[in-house]
């Protein structure tokens, strides 16, 4: 079997990680001071591709831990329909993950909304040297997290983790702080633990279609789990609110279905009715949540950390969806590394 990269990125994910924790304490006053000497009302996240589906996630979590109103916006959307945003821009600071930090969309809106609104900006990029950044007021650059593969695995994590690490320190958030630290810190007895149950997933179990189901912060980061199936293995796959599923896509649910959930930490009742459904279905669901296996009546359960902050749950979430893709793109005989006609990032 050849060497991915993506698979490399995948499993050196935890020490990344590390690294960048212990990265974020020392910008952690600079961050701080950032955001209380740049009085705005709101926090505007943006980004494309797996980028803005981190920013989904993010909005949620600023919105309800920060003093800030929040919300997301994809970069192509806002640099071709920007006349529609002024109010978004208004009295914001814009907050930019991106691996490259040069892709065409970010880079144009991001100097746009500069130019006309005089819009402080945060660049959160794996390139040490980004268009994006040199436009930003705060850059913040995490080298060790840029992955070389097209498909984006250690680094969406760790930028999902470094935005809420932000959203804490705005929003004066210890106790979401210590988790942060505590799933950085058990991330790689988590990954050996869970991956080889993923790979039989992706090898054994007959499937060719993904849907993948998350709630409230892990919105986006469930969106981009699905992103991920059709990068990698190059799989159709859609992603949709928990109960949601049951409104028209239900439809489209069977024995060839793969269901990953993200198991909210709130009424178990109706998401076990949920998976039975599925179940009649003849999808086969693999659950991932803080409950054990027992309480969750689903084919294959991969039990979490229990969090008090339901965003942290994002962190060990992700790894599922990465290591079944990755092992189903191995299975089918396509090189997860570079899907065809797809770049690292987009130039237009």
């Amino acid at each position: 079997m050849p060497i991915h990269l993506t698979k490399k990125e995948i499993f050196s994910q935890d020490k990344a990680l590390v690294q960048s924790y212990k990265a974020l304490l020392e910008h952690q006053k600079q961050i701080k001071n950032f955001f209380a000497n740049n009085k705005a009302a709101s926090l505007t996240f943006m980004g494309a591709g797996s980028s803005y589906s981190l920013c989904r996630s993010a909005a949620i979590s600023a919105n309800m831990y920060t003093d800030f109103n929040a919300h997301s916006l994809a970069a192509g959307d806002l640099m071709m329909n920007f006349s529609h945003y002024e109010k978004y821009l208004s009295n914001t600071i814009l907050i930019a993950p991106s691996r490259s930090g040069n892709t065409s969309e970010v880079v144009r809106a991001v100097k746009q909304a500069k130019r006309e609104f005089d819009v402080p900006c945060v660049a959160v990029t794996a390139a040490e040297e980004s268009d994006i950044s040199a436009l930003a007021d705060l850059k913040l650059t995490f080298p060790w997290i840029y992955d070389e593969s097209v498909c984006q695995t250690r680094t969406v994590t760790n930028l999902y983790m470094i935005q809420l690490f932000i959203i804490g320190v705005i929003g004066g958030q210890k106790r979401m702080l210590e988790e942060l630290e505590t799933a950085v810190q058990k991330e790689a007895v988590y990954m050996d633990e869970n991956r080889e149950k993923l790979k039989r997933i992706a090898e054994k179990v007959e499937w060719e279609k993904v849907v993948v189901l998350g709630d409230s912060e892990l919105e986006g980061i469930a969106d981009e789990a699905a992103i991920a199936f059709k990068e990698i293995p190059r799989i159709a796959s859609n992603y949709h609110h928990i109960l949601d599923v049951r409104h028209g896509p239900m439809v489209l649910v069977d024995e060839q279905t793969l269901v990953i959930m993200a198991v909210a930490p709130f009424e178990l009742s109706l998401q076990n009715d949920l998976i039975g459904d599925l179940q009649n279905r003849e999808a086969v669901v693999c659950s991932v949540g803080a409950s054990k296996q027992e309480v969750i009546n689903s084919d294959y359960h991969i039990q979490v950390p229990e969090y008090e902050n339901y965003g942290v749950m994002g962190i060990p979430f992700i790894y599922v969806p990465q290591v079944i893709a990755y092992y189903k793109a191995v299975q089918r005989g396509v090189n997860p590394d570079q899907p065809p006609e797809l770049d690292s990032w987009v130039e237009l």
